[in-house]
């Protein structure tokens, strides 16, 4: 269904390398040029829920829910998601959680054969081989699309009983410019950020986990979607 592009044993140690010195790496071109296609296709037409937060923890919001709502209803939402962000940890963007669907039986067969693939050893090896973390067992995801206005602020991914190793971030979205926003920051200790990964098409992202990162506001000048699987490279 999906295939990876071979990573070489120097490519392999170079990505290793990085990720001991700064817990961050890159891996551009992971997929087949079709699969990625194909993948972006079907990632484009899928049915997403917006996500964020509220005082006791996550919420999803169904596409037929908001539609719902009058305007003022909206403006009002939007406003109170705004200002959470302002002090506390804070989200907005859309998500199909495919993995928890297809562990359910409810995901269709595209979407189940992602799930597969990305708990396959194909990939689990290569993530595997590039981190060298043999602790990584599973790998869950989501679907996830950032809108003009969608944000991530400041968190570390640890999780209590969780065992993620290493977040992961497969870039779907066509010839993204960096003032659009939607980058994948990583906060340093002194106030700065340390550094930015713009989300090119076709390039996985690794991040060691804990480490403090976000991902900045979509531009209202954005010329389309930040659209991405994300999840954690988990033990058991």
């Amino acid at each position: 269904m999906l295939e990876l592009n071979p990573v070489d044993a120097e490519r392999a140690e170079s990505i290793k390398a990085r990720l001991q010195r700064t817990g961050r790496a890159q891996i551009e071109n992971v997929l087949t040029s079709a699969s990625a296609e194909r993948l972006l296709e079907r990632a484009t037409a899928a049915q997403y829920n917006v996500v964020t937060r509220k005082s006791d923890g996550h919420i999803d919001m169904p596409s037929a829910w908001l539609d719902m709502l009058n305007p003022a209803q909206k403006q009002g939402l939007a406003q109170a998601v705004q200002n959470a962000a302002t002090n506390q940890f804070q989200y907005l963007y859309d998500n199909y959680p495919f993995y928890d669907a297809a562990s359910e039986g409810q995901a269709d067969a595209f979407w189940q054969g992602v799930s597969d693939f990305l708990n396959g050893e194909t990939f689990l090896g290569m993530a595997r081989a590039v981190t060298g973390e043999e602790r990584i067992a599973l790998a869950d995801a989501q679907l996830t699309r950032f809108r003009r206005g969608h944000f991530l602020t400041e968190h570390s991914d640890e999780a209590a009983g969780k065992n993620r190793y290493y977040a992961y971030v497969l870039n779907l979205t066509p010839a993204w410019r960096i003032d659009w926003g939607g980058l994948l920051a990583f906060h340093g200790q002194d106030g700065n950020v340390d550094e930015a990964f713009t989300p090119r098409f076709n390039t996985l992202n690794l991040l060691r986990v804990p480490q403090p990162h976000s991902v900045t506001q979509v531009a209202l000048s954005a010329g389309g979607h930040r659209i991405s699987i994300t999840g954690w490279l988990r033990g058991r």
